[in-house]
């Protein structure tokens, strides 16, 4: 980390007080360290009975006695029987699962089917052809041309009715055809404002 007012901080340390050890302080240490304890202490031989008796019991300790050995093997049998009893338990479990057949289950349900919308496309025909009509007898150019796309619609309202005939009531022809009839709804919608 950089400090931010380096010069601020090296002049105020620069500016502290210096402070040195006494005249002889040094040397006046140096004499109480000078005789140590072990040296003011007197020292004895203990007998050779002492350390004989040391010796006798390292050499007894250093060789181990059956409790000892029982003690040092206690984890390795704990061990081995534990993996033992595991492995037994393991083998007793998948011995009962090899003679059992997997079970197999069906389940099953009713539902009902929606009832069938049936739709009549040619309902309103009858009104639709009384406007046509109308309008091919008023022989208006802007008619004529609402005329003119209303065939064209009608045309492709009976290829996809042909469609819905072979492939039946898919909904994407569905579609088709309910947006050739808003189509044709707009266009008969013109003509009568007109």
């Amino acid at each position: 980390m950089r400090e931010k007012n380096y010069r601020t901080l090296k002049d105020a340390l620069d500016g502290l007080p210096e402070y040195g050890a006494a005249a002889g302080a040094w040397e006046g240490i140096q004499k109480a360290m000078t005789p140590s304890l072990g040296e003011s202490l007197p020292s004895y031989r203990p007998p050779a009975e002492v350390w004989n008796g040391l010796s006798h019991e390292l050499d007894a300790a250093a060789q181990p006695t059956a409790e000892a050995a029982v003690r040092r093997m206690w984890p390795r049998y704990a061990a081995a029987a534990a993996s033992f009893a595991l492995l037994l338990t393991l083998s007793v479990g998948l011995l009962r699962n090899i003679d059992q057949a997997p079970k197999v289950s069906y389940a099953y349900g009713q539902e009902i089917a929606p009832a069938a919308i049936v739709v009549d496309w040619d309902e309103e025909e009858s009104s639709f052809n009384r406007i046509a009509e109308e309008a091919k007898s008023r022989n208006e150019p802007a008619l004529n041309i609402l005329h003119h796309e209303l065939e064209e619609l009608n045309e492709a309202r009976e290829e996809i009715k042909a469609m819905l005939v072979s492939y039946g009531d898919d909904p994407g022809v569905v579609r088709q055809l309910a947006e050739i009839e808003r189509d044709r709804s707009d266009i008969y919608r013109r003509m009568i404002d007109l």
